[in-house]
This record gives structure tokens, C-alpha cells and sequence, in this order.
């Protein structure tokens, strides 16, 4: 490699590796597991019914002796919640981690391999606790040295990677839904007509953002349409905070739309982990990063 070409490398991966006090991150981990316990002990029922020959998940394979055996989604369920207490009290890093990640995986897909439909409203979480999994994997040897010196809070242990590599995934996630509308549907997809018939067959036609919606075909294709560009549009945002923070105001914006028409629908979690890494909560809380150090459990300046 070229001199040139070696430096840009060097600075990227000095920016990449850069390193800010581990409070963030915590909190988005502890987080994400809140999310993966709700999950595992909220209600669940099986449908019922002959299974599509499609794999509707990356479990699929499992034979249909699992998949549609409930006492292993009870102990799967079991063994998930165990698995994420383990991994907020940072026992049994960084195993903890994957089998929370592997299980949550599973968990959800399970379910999904037994319900006649369903929705995309934990690929976000499921990918992040990856994200932060790969974390703690490559950084657990320096967080166990700061936390047994007593310095865990104060020492430069979270890398900008994971950050930035949230900020992509979050980025990737809503413009490939954007993407899918149209290879699937065309330009048409934001007619209005079809959002309308949504809200009134599965929405809460008396909230205000569904009367909107309800009023005028013409009203409900722009704000359709604006909602598609928002999402095919949300890519940009791995590339300058200011468009970060524009690209999370507008899905913030969609996401208010959609909780308040499709109260059921479970995307609370999506809007929620958008707010962290996509508005400026960064800024607010004073997530700062610094040059790797010689020593990760030297304290932050």
C-alpha cells in the first residue's frame, strides 16, 4: 500500500477506534436487554395451521419438532431472560453476550415461523445487541481492568466503531425498507389509497394522525410519499451528524405517525433506538471521543 493510501487508512481507523467513557453504551445495553426480557415474558400464542414452504426466518431449518414445540419456546424463553441478567450484571462475558444474541434470535423467530404474518419490529434490536456483543467481545479484557481498579465509569472504554456501525445499520435498515417498497410496488406505492385502506382496516380510526390520513386520498399520498423518501433517504445519515440528526427527526417524525395509527404493531422499540443514536443525544449527554490510549484503564482527562 501506497504512502498516501496508508495514512487516509491509519486516520480512519484512528477515527474508528477512538475511544469515550463506557456510560452510552451501557445504557444502550442495558437497554436492548430490558427490550429482549419484555419480549420473553410477554404472551405469545401459536397459530395454527399447515407452515408455508418459505423460510420466513434464519431458523427455518430447525426441524418442525422445535418449531412448533412449545415447552422449547418456554425453555428458550427461560434460558434468554437467565442469559440477558447475566450479561447486565457482566458475568460470564463475553458468552453472555452471544447466547443472549443467538437466543433472542431465536426466541423471535419461532415465533414468527408459527404466525400466519408478521412484522419487521426486531431486526433493530436483534442486530444492535450483535453490535454491542462484538463490543464487549474485543474490549471485555480492559473493561474487567477498569472495573476491578474501580475506574469502569471513568475510562475511555466505548469505541466509535459501535457507535457509527449503529448509526449505518439504522441508516441501512429503514432505507431498505424504503428500497423494497418500490422494487416491489413501484413509484405507486405512495398513493394514499393503500395507507387509507390500512388504517381503516387495521388503525385506530379515532386517533387524530388517522382522521389526517382518512380525510383526503391527495393529503394521505403526500404524506405516504414523504414518508418513503424519508425512508429510502435515511442512509445519508452515516455521513455528517447534521444530516444524522435530520434523517432521525423525520423518522421520529414517521414513527409518531405510525404509533399513533398502528397502536399495536410493536415498533415502539425501532422509534425508541432511533431516538438514542439518530437525534442529538449524543451531544446532550457529552459523549466525547479521544485518541486510543496507551492504557485503557488510565481514567478520561
Amino acid at each position: 500500500m501506497s504512502g498516501p493510501e496508508e495514512g487516509v487508512l491509519r486516520r480512519w481507523t484512528n477515527w474508528l477506534t477512538a475511544l469515550a467513557r463506557p456510560g452510552f453504551g451501557q445504557a444502550v445495553t442495558w437497554l436492548l436487554l430490558g427490550f429482549a426480557i419484555v419480549l420473553a415474558v410477554s404472551p405469545i400464542e401459536f397459530a395454527t395451521g399447515v407452515r408455508s414452504t418459505e423460510a420466513a426466518t434464519i431458523f427455518a431449518w430447525l426441524p418442525e419438532l422445535l418449531l412448533r414445540n412449545e415447552s422449547f419456546f418456554t425453555a428458550v424463553r427461560v434460558l434468554l431472560i437467565v442469559s440477558a441478567a447475566l450479561w447486565a450484571l457482566r458475568i460470564a462475558v463475553p458468552i453472555s453476550c452471544w447466547t443472549t444474541t443467538v437466543l433472542f434470535a431465536l426466541m423471535w423467530s419461532l415465533r414468527m415461523e408459527n404466525l400466519t404474518n408478521g412484522a419487521h419490529i426486531f431486526n433493530v434490536t436483534n442486530m444492535l445487541l450483535l453490535i454491542h456483543a462484538m463490543w464487549f467481545q474485543f474490549y471485555w479484557t480492559d473493561m474487567r481492568a477498569a472495573a476491578n481498579a474501580g475506574k469502569f465509569w471513568q475510562t475511555q472504554l466505548y469505541p466509535r466503531w459501535v457507535f457509527m456501525l449503529s448509526v449505518f445499520y439504522l441508516g441501512w435498515f429503514h432505507s431498505l425498507a424504503g428500497f423494497t417498497k418500490i422494487l416491489n410496488t413501484g413509484f405507486g406505492w405512495g398513493n394514499g389509497v393503500s395507507l387509507q385502506l390500512w388504517t381503516e382496516l387495521f388503525g385506530e380510526t379515532e386517533s387524530p394522525f388517522a382522521q389526517v390520513i382518512l380525510y383526503d386520498d391527495r393529503l394521505t399520498a403526500w404524506l405516504q410519499t414523504g414518508a418513503l423518501a424519508i425512508e429510502c433517504l435515511s442512509i445519508l445519515c452515516i455521513f455528517h451528524w447534521m444530516l444524522r440528526y435530520a434523517v432521525g427527526l423525520g423518522l421520529i417524525g414517521f414513527y409518531i405517525g405510525v404509533l399513533t395509527t398502528f397502536v399495536t404493531f410493536g415498533f415502539h422499540f425501532n422509534a425508541i433506538l432511533v431516538a438514542l443514536f439518530l437525534l442529538p443525544d449524543d451531544y446532550w449527554v457529552g459523549l466525547k471521543f479521544h485518541a486510543r490510549a496507551k492504557s485503557f484503564i488510565e481514567p478520561t482527562p
